[in-house]
């Protein structure tokens, strides 16, 4: 992990932006972290001319640093989108676990909340998913994606640059 620091790091900036979502958190609740978090960014177009650029941040950037960016880029922002839901989560003081998948050569991160009645896996990079009920195993697949690895964020699994993608598929 890089440098020992927690990816999904919770300022106070971080804070300040849920500070008004009352708990105990439901589905609902993450619902609305997740729009609160797409309020918060702009969603850059991946093309020839930022591949590299993409490349060069995949799987490096902190929660905060996500955030003071202010952007993530197109289909290829799942981590980074994942990062800063868990890192909006941790603030409200919720258990979470995040989720790296694969499907083929394809690879994809979710979140796993913990709420009063459970465990929810939540597809925080898509405007339109609802949470779901339930834990990612290998013998419980989310959707098509079967399960990677669980930890605290990407850093936690080894995923500090775009190369380590290469761990996944293998």
């Amino acid at each position: 992990m890089i440098d020992s620091k927690l990816q999904a790091d919770t300022i106070d900036e971080i804070k300040s932006l849920v500070s008004d979502i009352k708990l105990p958190a439901n589905s609902e609740t993450l619902i609305r972290i997740r729009d609160r978090m797409f309020s918060k960014l702009e969603i850059k177009p991946f093309n020839e001319e930022t591949a590299q650029h993409e490349k060069a941040i995949r799987w490096k950037r902190t929660a905060s640093e996500i955030l003071n960016d202010c952007y993530v880029y197109q289909g290829k922002a799942c981590t980074d989108l994942v990062v800063l839901f868990i890192s909006f989560c941790l603030a409200l003081g919720l258990e979470t676990r995040f989720v790296k998948l694969r499907k083929g050569k394809m690879v994809h991160s979710v979140a796993e909340i913990k709420l009063s009645d459970g465990w929810y896996i939540f597809d925080a990079s898509d405007k339109n998913s609802l949470p779901v009920k339930g834990e990612v195993t290998p013998d419980t697949p989310f959707k098509d994606w079967q399960l990677w690895k669980k930890g605290r964020d990407a850093w936690d699994l080894g995923l500090e640059k775009f190369e380590d993608i290469d761990k996944i598929k293998v």
